[in-house]
């Protein structure tokens, strides 16, 4: 392997433990050459316009900067990025959207084995760049709860919000009734209406969300409004407006 075949890298990473841990790793490999770290994005942004490397390893989550940041600041994207994180779903999602590499916190020598493969493959670079716009947007589109911390006896339980039937305002709290249990939590219905997904829930009436994938029919009421079943023992009435609302919303003539 010639000093022209290697790919020249820098690696980011703001915990200098994990920063060195897979400069180890990449060692092992004689065709890379480290020509930069960096511990913070702000340094990682001139360390990247300084060396031009072939691949940047680019920790996700940094406290002056996100990765994404660092190649926001840069006048053009690296040839090719492996992304380095803790758990994060949704980035892992945009990932996957985008077919973009990434190394999930702790990796080990094989994952940076699968990492520098993929990087030496033929059309890597374009593979990157294609997906690059994908993964962004990606990242762009609203994020809307998925699962919500609530206290139960002693512990901390995550309510999966598919399971969820409906939100219910009783006094200061709000009662999250599921299948499984009532759970009650100190979001207001405000909150909870800007934060989950407007095709999946709907305000019914000035105290009650509901799950529209639980609802099993509407039966109907005077005045153009609507009783919501839930199941085999849920009802909740729905407000005039919020009947003609769902009614637009369903597609009902």
């Amino acid at each position: 392997m010639t000093e022209a075949q290697k790919l020249r890298a820098v690696v980011v990473d703001d915990e200098d433990r994990a920063r060195r841990r897979l400069i180890r790793l990449l060692a092992e490999w004689p065709d890379i050459e480290i020509v930069a770290e960096a511990a913070s994005g702000t340094d990682a942004v001139a360390a990247i316009a300084k060396h031009n490397p072939d691949i940047v390893f680019l920790d996700v989550q940094m406290p002056d900067m996100d990765g994404f940041g660092v190649l926001a600041q840069l006048p053009s994207r690296p040839r090719y990025v492996v992304f380095t994180t803790a758990y994060d779903r949704y980035a892992i999602d945009a990932f996957a959207v985008g077919a973009i590499d990434y190394l999930l916190k702790p990796f080990g020598e094989r994952e940076v084995e699968r990492a520098v493969e993929r990087a030496r493959e033929r059309g890597a670079q374009n593979r990157f760049q294609a997906g690059y716009p994908r993964m962004m947007a990606h990242l762009d589109a609203p994020r809307y709860l998925e699962r919500i911390p609530v206290e139960y006896r002693k512990d901390i339980v995550l309510v999966n919000v598919g399971t969820i039937t409906h939100f219910e305002a009783d006094n200061e709290m709000v009662e999250i009734h599921t299948g499984a249990g009532d759970y009650t939590t100190e979001l207001t219905l405000s909150d909870l209406e800007s934060r989950l997904d407007p095709q999946r829930f709907f305000r019914a009436h000035r105290k009650v969300i509901v799950n529209l994938d639980k609802i099993v029919r509407l039966e109907r009421l005077e005045g153009g409004r609507y009783l919501a079943v839930l199941g085999e023992a849920i009802r909740v009435e729905v407000s005039r407006q919020g009947s003609k609302r769902l009614r637009e919303k369903l597609g009902i003539p």
